[in-house]
């Protein structure tokens, strides 16, 4: 099986970053595959309803590119997807709200338990997917802007499911709901990898754009776009180290096993963790 590379891999453009930013990890083994495989049928088992418990509005458009936008995501697997997730796994009540065309975002807004996606973000999305020429990857720029809208709306539902159940977050709230929509494609949807890759390579490319960091960078919310990249790219190759073994060949020789092994344990303990929460 052809297993497709991250771009931003192949283009071998953070090379540096990897060597001079990851450190060594503790490498720390208390979890078994066979336990996470068990936690995962135990989350299939979740009670099913028989209608999604999202809703989706469509505010009207104010430019031709916002109406392509609005006609993409009409069409995408996302929306099938989520309101999949939202019958199996991920339940609310009332209803969530997801609003698209909405002025700010991504975002989750608890105030009214609703979940905002501008057309822009699409739009953006695919600029940068088209200028780092990535239908060279197999994937075209659209299917790889609808991957990243995808994971978009698992890490916006993943606050709305925090904020909804009371959980606990030890750390950022921000690279929580980055681990919930990884797992959540990982264990539950089709194609998951290519998903996370395309939406992970989004970050790379985000990170370009990048000439130097002020303080803000460090103490933003969000982790850097950079470390985005790099923790999503190793929650995939701890889901199945075998199948994603090219993922981690930029790490350098003497640093890859212990990144590698530290990448199962992440996945292991990460995936245990939400899927207590997703059963």
């Amino acid at each position: 099986m052809y297993i497709r590379p991250s771009l931003a891999i192949a283009l071998n453009f953070s090379s540096q970053c990897i060597r001079s930013c990851v450190k060594p990890a503790v490498i720390l083994w208390l979890a078994s595959s066979f336990l996470v495989h068990a936690n995962s049928k135990q989350a299939s088992t979740t009670s099913v309803t028989s209608v999604p418990t999202v809703t989706y509005q469509y505010l009207e458009p104010t430019s031709a590119k916002d109406k392509k936008a609005m006609q993409l995501i009409k069409q995408s697997d996302a929306i099938n997807m989520v309101s999949d997730i939202s019958r199996q796994h991920v339940q609310f009540s009332p209803k969530l709200t997801i609003v698209f065309g909405a002025k700010d975002g991504p975002l989750y807004d608890p105030g009214i338990h609703q979940i905002q996606i501008p057309y822009q973000y699409i739009n953006d999305a695919m600029i940068r997917f088209t200028q780092n020429h990535y239908a060279e990857t197999g994937v075209d720029e659209v299917q790889a802007t609808l991957d990243t809208l995808a994971h978009t709306l698992l890490h916006e539902l993943g606050h709305a499911f925090i904020a909804d159940r009371d959980i606990p977050i030890l750390g950022k709230e921000e690279d929580a709901v980055d681990n919930f929509a990884t797992i959540i494609l990982l264990h539950y949807v089709d194609n998951s990898a290519d998903i996370a890759i395309s939406s992970a390579d989004l970050f790379a490319f985000e990170d370009q754009d990048i000439d130097t960091f002020d303080d803000l960078d460090f103490i933003d919310e969000h982790s850097l776009d950079i470390q985005r990249y790099f923790h999503m790219l190793c929650l995939i190759y701890g889901s199945n180290p075998d199948e994603y073994k090219s993922l981690l060949s930029e790490i350098d020789d003497g640093s890859r096993q212990e990144r590698e092994d530290t990448c199962i344990y992440e996945y292991e303990s990460i995936s245990r963790n939400w899927l207590r929460y997703l059963n």
